[in-house]
Parts: C-alpha cells; sequence; structure tokens
C-alpha cells in the first residue's frame, strides 16, 4: 500500500512537472540600472560646448542635456511543460543619452548608454555617434560591462597614441568608414577628439577644449 502511494504521488509529481515546467531557475523583473564604471563613458554633465577646428574654420557643439531614463524590455521568453507553456519576463532597463548640436552645421554628435539582459547574463553598452541626418552617420559600439563573454557586435579599434593635425591624443578608439563622415575618434576624458569629413577635413578638438 505504501509503494502505491510512493507511486502515486512521483506519479502525480512528473504529471505536474510536464504540464506546467519548472521554469528558469532564476528571474527578476527588477529595475536593472548601469554601472557606475559604465557612466564614465560619457565624460560630460550635459550642459558643455566643445569646440573643433580645421584649418582656420571651427564647428561650435553644444550640450543639450544628460538624459537618464528606464525603458521597459521584453529580455527573455520562457517555454516549458509538456504542452509549452510561455511565459514573458519584462524589466525597465535604464538608459542614457547626451546629444550635442551645432547650430552652424546640420552634423551632430550622440552619447548612448544602455543596460541590457537575457537568459544568459547582462551587459552594458556604450555608443558614440557622429551623424548628418538620418542617412549619415558613423558609429562606435563598446561593451563596457559584461557578465557572458558571446559575441555582441563590437564596432570599433583601439590605439595607444595616435596624432591629428600635430596633436597627440591618448587611449584612442577608432572607427573608419567608406562614407562620411569617415572617421571619428573618441576618448574616455574628452569624448569625441576628431572627426574626418573629406579626404583632407579633418577636425581636432580644440586645444581651448583639451585644457
Amino acid at each position: 500500500m505504501k509503494i502505491y502511494n510512493l507511486f502515486y504521488i512521483f506519479s502525480l509529481s512528473l504529471v505536474f512537472a510536464l504540464l506546467f515546467g519548472c521554469g528558469p531557475k532564476s528571474i527578476t523583473t527588477d529595475d536593472q540600472y548601469l554601472k557606475e564604471t559604465s557612466k564614465e563613458w560619457i565624460p560630460f554633465a550635459g550642459n558643455e560646448t566643445v569646440i573643433f577646428n580645421y584649418d582656420t574654420s571651427k564647428m561650435v557643439f553644444t550640450g543639450q542635456g544628460l538624459n537618464s531614463y528606464f525603458e521597459n524590455v521584453l529580455y527573455m521568453t520562457d517555454q516549458s511543460g509538456f504542452f509549452v507553456v510561455e511565459k514573458d519576463y519584462s524589466a525597465n532597463l535604464e538608459r542614457e543619452l547626451l546629444i550635442f548640436e551645432s547650430p552652424s552645421t546640420s552634423y551632430v554628435i550622440k552619447y548612448y548608454l544602455e543596460t541590457c539582459k537575457g537568459d544568459v547574463g547582462e551587459w552594458d553598452i556604450f555608443k558614440v555617434i557622429m551623424a548628418d541626418g538620418d542617412f549619415y552617420k558613423n558609429e562606435i559600439k563598446i561593451v563596457v560591462y559584461q557578465t557572458d563573454s558571446y559575441n555582441k557586435g563590437e564596432n570599433y579599434k583601439y590605439k595607444n597614441k595616435i596624432t591629428l593635425n600635430s596633436i597627440q591624443f591618448d587611449s584612442v578608439y577608432y572607427w573608419k568608414q567608406e562614407n562620411r563622415p569617415f572617421e571619428i575618434y573618441y576618448t574616455k576624458k574628452q569624448g569625441i577628439v576628431a572627426f574626418k569629413l573629406s579626404s583632407q577635413e579633418i577636425w581636432t578638438l580644440s586645444q581651448d577644449t583639451l585644457q
């Protein structure tokens, strides 16, 4: 009789497991914040003015304010059980966005941070973008924090030192492409320090701004 009861309990437990599944072992839907070390990749308070020089010309960009906000994101769908019970998991994930505009040109500079999560880990992504409208843009993308190691599509190159227009910049992340803006250069200390708009037209951060 006892053996029958044990078998009945085991069978009932197995049926419930097949029907509803055990689901993921660890699920969190709490707000997820950017790491403080990730926020260091935007080296501005938000209202600064930066000046770039090319020959005798200058281009002035002014920050439009650092915008910090949360976006509700569906980050995982769990499917389990004999009848494939499906459940979606969402969380509020933090973002930071800072845009620099230039009144004399159509170019804008964007600094963007986002925290992300999935069923295998968490990560923070930093993007710096220089754009002329919606079509012409150049973008650097760097994973600045992660708990796993799979490829997330980073887009950058790095040099310890680069000299542009006789100015040396240290610890430089950069990207080159075939359409304008052809090249952009960035450092964690100064943000974008140079960009190239034609074969010879390399704009570099003003010496006054570098102080």
